[in-house]
C-alpha cells in the first residue's frame, strides 16, 4: 500500500500560499499541479510516503514524511489545512495506492461503501462542494508498477484517528472484500445522498457496515482505531477542515 494525501498552506490573512514556494515537485514531501485554463500552478503540498505491505508501517512512513515537510516548510505562521474542500474552489485528495490486488469491480465497490460512504459521513460540511467533479465514487486510476490508484476519497490528514481509520479500513477491504457483502451505494437512495451531503440518510447504513468489518478474522488488531470512528459517526461528529493540522501531528508552530 501507498498514499498522496495533500495539503494546503494558508496564511494568516486565508490566502493560499503556494507550496512550490518550500517543495519540490519530486519529493517524498512534494508539490502537486493544478490548472486552470492554459495556466498551471503548484498550490498543493502533497505526501508520498514509500509503500508498504503492512498498514502501521505505512503510518510510520507517513508520519516521517509529514515530519520532512515540517523541516522544509519554514515559514511557520502557514497554517496546514486538509480535508475535502478547506479553501473553497481548491478540493484535496486522499489516494491510496494498492498493488498485488486485482483490480475489479467488487473491490472499487467495497472501497466505495465500507470507506467512502463512513468518511463521507464524517467530513466537514464545506468538504462536500467537491462532488461531482472530485470524490466520485469508484474513482481510480491504473499506475505504472501495475497496481492502482483508488482516488475518491477527501485527505485524511485532518487528524491522525481519522488517517488510522482510513489505512485500516482500505487495508482490511481490499483483503477481505469477498466477505464483504453490503453495497447500499447501489440503491439510488444512498446514491443520491452521497453526492448531496445528505447525512442523515448515509447514516442509516454505518451500523451495517461496522457490523461487517468487525467481524472480519483479520479486524482485531485494528478494531479499537475503527470503533472510535464508528462511533463518532453515530454521535453525528464531523471534522472541522479549517484547523490547523500541525498541533494534530506535532508539527511545530509559531504560538
Amino acid at each position: 500500500m501507498g498514499m498522496d494525501p495533500e495539503f494546503v498552506l494558508v496564511g494568516r490573512e486565508g490566502r493560499v500560499v503556494e507550496a512550490s514556494r518550500y517543495l519540490d515537485r519530486n519529493g517524498a514531501a512534494g508539490c502537486d499541479a493544478v490548472r486552470s485554463g492554459e495556466e498551471v500552478t503548484y498550490p498543493l503540498a502533497e505526501l508520498r510516503p514509500v509503500p508498504k505491505p503492512d498498514p502501521d508501517a505505512l503510518l510510520i512512513e507517513m508520519r516521517r514524511t509529514l515530519r520532512e515537510a515540517g523541516r522544509l516548510i519554514t515559514d511557520r505562521s502557514l497554517a496546514w489545512m486538509a480535508g475535502g474542500s478547506p479553501v473553497k474552489g481548491l478540493p484535496l485528495g486522499g489516494h491510496i495506492h494498492f498493488s498485488g490486488v486485482p483490480l475489479s469491480l467488487d473491490v472499487l465497490q467495497c472501497l466505495d461503501n465500507y470507506l467512502a460512504l463512513p468518511l463521507a459521513l464524517l467530513e466537514d460540511p464545506s468538504g462536500r462542494e467537491r462532488r461531482p467533479r472530485y470524490g466520485c465514487l469508484g474513482d481510480f486510476r491504473r499506475q505504472p508498477y501495475g497496481g492502482f490508484e483508488y482516488r475518491t476519497l477527501p485527505s485524511f490528514l485532518v487528524s491522525p484517528l481519522i488517517a488510522k481509520a482510513s489505512i485500516y479500513l482500505a487495508f482490511l477491504i481490499v483483503r477481505n472484500h469477498d466477505k464483504l457483502p453490503a453495497r447500499p451505494l447501489d440503491a439510488e437512495r444512498y446514491h443520491k445522498a452521497y453526492y448531496e451531503g445528505q447525512t442523515e440518510i448515509l447514516r442509516e447504513c454505518s451500523a451495517d457496515l461496522h457490523r461487517d468489518i468487525g467481524n472480519l478474522p483479520e479486524a482485531g488488531p485494528y478494531a479499537r482505531v475503527i470503533d472510535r470512528v464508528f462511533g463518532l459517526i453515530a454521535e453525528g461528529r464531523t471534522w472541522d477542515e479549517r484547523r490547523d493540522i500541525r498541533p494534530l501531528w506535532n508539527i511545530a508552530s509559531l504560538p
